[in-house]
């Protein structure tokens, strides 16, 4: 098969998978009215199988597409250019050619990360410290403010600065743990590879706090960090059970 034509027919496979694993497996969550997925993981592969530019295009409209016919259509053009970043990326990272670059793209990608998560942390003790604790609790709750709920999201509130803590430890630690097992059992994925998916997954939980920022509220948007930290470790451990089969079908188009 020419080289064009496999790499059209990959970009199109790709693209559908990135749709399928979006739309198809779906989890709401508060606050900000989006859901997670592990769409993420088809991601992460198609940058592997198309490299940066063609990975940026199945990964922007495959979840564009399933924000649109998910009925999620506010966030469809944030996820077209927050998605098709992540590729864009990741694709750079794999590329770098030396391990002074690949050292440097770690350092910053950790840095950015610990300053945003510390950034989160004090935003929300000041705005606790200026407002109340009872008034961002009630920016949180939707519809009446009943006793459990009002709990329910005290209890919330209270553990976010943990949370966010542990993301900056689970990020080191589970990337490391999964970079070796995965390596271990399929192969494919090499410690840049692993890296290029960390600094991905920083910029997909980056880019919709600053979307649901303006959407929502500040408060709200930093609520949903956590679940997109589940979404991106979900993606990575995905990826890594669907990588032989997505090997094999590119392989199979080669020959």
């Amino acid at each position: 098969m020419k080289t064009d034509v496999k790499k059209f027919v990959l970009t199109g496979l790709m693209t559908a998978m990135v749709f399928v694993l979006t739309f198809t497996l779906k989890v709401p969550v508060p606050y900000t009215s989006g859901y997670i997925h592990l769409g993420d993981s088809m991601i992460y592969l198609s940058v592997i199988v198309l490299g940066p530019v063609y990975g940026a295009f199945a990964s922007g409209v495959g979840s564009m597409l399933a924000d649109l016919l998910a009925g999620y259509v506010q966030y469809a053009i944030p996820t077209l250019i927050i998605k098709s970043l992540m590729a864009l990326v990741m694709g750079l990272i794999l590329k770098s050619g030396t391990k002074k670059s690949t050292l440097a793209a770690v350092g910053t990608s950790l840095s950015v990360w610990t300053l945003f998560s510390g950034g989160a942390i004090l935003y929300l003790q000041n705005t606790i410290n200026t407002l109340g604790m009872s008034m961002v609790v009630e920016s949180l709750i939707e519809g009446e403010a009943t006793p459990d709920a009002i709990q329910e999201a005290e209890k919330l509130v209270n553990a976010l600065p943990l949370k966010l803590v542990l993301g900056i430890g689970a990020t080191l630690v589970i990337m490391s743990i999964a970079a070796t097992l995965i390596s271990k059992k399929t192969g494919h994925f090499t410690v840049k590879a692993i890296i290029g998916m960390t600094a991905a997954g920083m910029c997909m939980v980056m880019g919709y706090f600053l979307v649901e920022s303006f959407m929502y509220s500040p408060i709200a948007a930093t609520f949903s960090i956590p679940p997109n930290l589940l979404q991106f470790f979900g993606g990575v451990i995905a990826a890594g059970i669907l990588a032989p089969a997505i090997k094999r079908a590119s392989s199979l188009l080669e020959k």
